[in-house]
């Protein structure tokens, strides 16, 4: 498979995505954010089934910003060296063509590049993994992302660096998702190396990460705006037990770089809440959140908020953003300590394990060995 018309790279990365925080979000919210982002620094991952026809129907209305698909089958199945995509692979055969080309175009009817639908790898799974890289590398066409939706523990010290081997033998661009429930800090220092043997790679379906990485050398990432969208549990993973729904939206709180259900924030601040600076809020009280019926206006905020982030991040030289973004971490851990002597409550303000992991992040440590 060879494109008509041939993606521009900044080495292995796709222009159009190149250095690029985009936001990902279930096709069915799309609308939440489309308006808010950022088309010289961001973009959409449109995630699940059904997320190629909401594709298609963004570009109808008009929406020009990077796009890519992510239909998500690793949430599905595992993939296995004969089927390392599955539902492509071991599906009924096109009568003319390989079934992963024909989708990869599919995709590029209205997707900005093809995100490969492999299944979700779990830690060992070197021949899924190799065979998986081996049909991607056959295409020849740099539209095409190979996708590795992995287990965590890819990430310690000898299969990471086999991991690392595998996506330099795929030419064109990559992107990994890490699954599991990694110890933060693993991930972290994880990623970070990962970052340091094959520079470029994508980070998609990631929360703090996505800065972290981009910051690091990813050629593009993608927060996750809800908390499904930045976590990837293998196929067979039972979901938490559901509490019967939050009862309000999740609100970043952008001091403290964490996200807060609307009636806690209401709760924590007890009508003394700081005015939110973001473009969506303009002054407005950051505890005016209260049910889910100001779930759109949450989301124009959280997009607000993440779109300024990503504009500080590439006013930072290339070269100076790991510190930049180590020190802004440490500045939010500290202002944990203010706000909550400022609210004078016995339950104050707790901060996500990911911020306590990039703020400790030490470029090129050592990943800490597996245990057991």
């Amino acid at each position: 498979m060879t494109a008509g018309v041939p993606v521009p790279l900044r080495g292995s990365v796709p222009t159009v995505l190149a250095d690029r925080v985009l936001l990902q979000v279930g096709h069915r919210r799309s609308a939440r954010y489309r308006d808010w982002v950022d088309f010289s620094h961001s973009g959409l991952v449109l995630t699940g089934q059904g997320a190629l026809a909401k594709a298609g129907q963004l570009r109808e209305e008009g929406f020009e910003a990077a796009l890519v698909v992510d239909e998500a089958r690793y949430t599905l199945a595992e993939a296995t060296p004969q089927a390392p995509f599955p539902g492509i692979d071991d599906g009924p055969a096109p009568l003319f063509g390989e079934p992963l080309e024909h989708l990869m175009l599919a995709q590029l009817a209205f997707a900005d590049v093809a995100l490969t639908p492999t299944g979700y790898l779990p830690a060992g799974a070197d021949q899924a993994l190799e065979a998986a890289a081996l049909q991607v590398a056959r295409l020849g066409d740099p539209r095409v992302v190979f996708a590795v939706p992995m287990d965590a523990g890819w990430l310690y010290p000898g299969v990471l660096e086999y991991l690392a081997d595998v996506l330099s033998t795929v030419p064109g661009p990559k992107a990994v998702m890490i699954g599991g429930r990694p110890d933060p800090r693993i991930a972290a220092a994880g990623l970070a190396r990962l970052l340091e043997l094959v520079p470029g790679t994508g980070v998609l379906r990631t929360g703090l990460g996505a800065f972290g990485g981009l910051a690091l050398g990813a050629g593009f990432t993608a927060f996750g705006v809800d908390a499904s969208m930045r976590q990837l549990l293998p196929p067979a993973a039972a979901p938490a037990p559901s509490g019967g729904g939050p009862g309000s939206p999740a609100v970043l709180f952008p001091e403290l770089m964490n996200l807060f259900l609307g009636l806690t924030l209401a709760q924590r601040f007890d009508g003394d809440a700081p005015q939110c600076r973001c473009a969506h809020c303009q002054g407005e009280p950051l505890d005016r959140f209260l049910s889910m019926a100001q779930q759109v206006p949450a989301a124009g905020h959280n997009a607000a908020v993440l779109m300024e982030w990503v504009r500080q991040l590439h006013a930072v030289g290339t070269g100076a953003r790991g510190a930049w973004w180590q020190d802004r971490c440490q500045k939010a851990l500290d202002a944990y300590a203010v706000w909550n002597n400022r609210i004078g409550q016995k339950r104050g303000f707790t901060a996500w394990a990911d911020l306590f992991a990039w703020a400790e992040l030490t470029v090129g440590q050592q990943v800490p060995q597996a245990v057991g």
